[in-house]
C-alpha cells in the first residue's frame, strides 16, 4: 500500500520497540499493558506529526484505548481489514507470533470473543475491506478502491 502510494510505511509496534529500546514482549513483561499504551500513544502522535502522508499499521487492540483510537480516527483515513477468526489466527502464527496460543487451549474461542466485542469499534473506520481468502494483491486493490 505504501509503495503504491509512494509514502512511508510505519508499523506502530516497531515504533514502540524503537522508542522503548526493548521488544514488545519485554515492554509487557517488564512494565505491563499501561506502559505499552503510553508508548503506543506517543508513537502514534510522533508518526502523525512527522509524516503528512503515511501508511500506519496498528495492532487490533488500539481500539481499546479510547483517546489513542480517537486520535487515529480524527487524524487518519482508517481501514478495517477483516477476516474470519481462523484465518486471522493462522496469519498471526505464520508471522511467528505464538502468544495468542501460548498455553491457551481456548485461543480460538478467545479470539472470536475479542473480535466480536470490538466489532462496533472497528466499524468506526472510514472503510472496511474483507481480506478473507484474498491474495495480498487482491487486498491492495480493494484498499485502493476504498481510498477512492
Amino acid at each position: 500500500m505504501a509503495k503504491a502510494k509512494g509514502v512511508p510505511f510505519i508499523e506502530l509496534d516497531r515504533e514502540v520497540e524503537r522508542d522503548s529500546g526493548i521488544t514488545l514482549a519485554e515492554v509487557f513483561d517488564l512494565y505491563g499493558q499501561s506502559a505499552y499504551r503510553r508508548y503506543e500513544r506517543r508513537a502514534l502522535e510522533n508518526v502523525i506529526e512527522s509524516h503528512p502522508r503515511v501508511v500506519i499499521a496498528t495492532g487490533g487492540s488500539i481500539v481499546t484505548e479510547p483517546a489513542t483510537f480517537d486520535l487515529l480516527l480524527s487524524a487518519c483515513f482508517t481501514v478495517w481489514l477483516t477476516a474470519a477468526p481462523e484465518e486471522h489466527m493462522s496469519r498471526v502464527v505464520a508471522q511467528g507470533d505464538y502468544r495468542p496460543m501460548a498455553e491457551n487451549d481456548e485461543a480460538m474461542d478467545d479470539l472470536r470473543r475479542i473480535l466480536a466485542s470490538r466489532s462496533a469499534l472497528y466499524a468506526k473506520a472510514d472503510a472496511t475491506v474483507d481480506t478473507a481468502g484474498k491474495t495480498v494483491d487482491e487486498c491492495l486493490r480493494a484498499i485502493l478502491v476504498a481510498l477512492g
